[in-house]
């Protein structure tokens, strides 16, 4: 997790654990997985996760509840058939017939 971290992600960690927060990428990487080698408390690992959720929102189990869900797509013209979800995203609507 701590690998995938940006800069500023390293700081904050760095900085929650006591730390010194200075240097370029690389330096703060070994910092904090050095932190980790060492033994860290719980709060520190708490951090850790909660900065890599904020980075990465999505999880395995909230892609499969997005599966569940199915676009729905409104016509506000009732007198015309109904457009197929899959043109609409695409932006091809048909023509009416008359």
């Amino acid at each position: 997790m701590v690998s995938s971290f940006r800069v500023s992600e390293l700081q904050v960690l760095l900085g929650f654990a006591g730390r010194n927060k200075s240097g370029r990428k690389h330096d703060l990487l070994m910092r904090a997985l050095h932190l980790l080698k060492s033994g860290c408390s719980p709060a520190v690992q708490i951090k850790i996760r909660e900065l890599y959720r904020r980075r990465y929102p999505r999880t395995i189990e909230g892609l499969s509840d997005l599966t569940s869900i199915k676009p729905t797509v409104f016509n506000l013209d009732s007198s015309s058939s109904p457009v197929e979800p899959d043109l609409a995203v695409a932006g091809i609507h048909p023509l009416p017939s008359t």
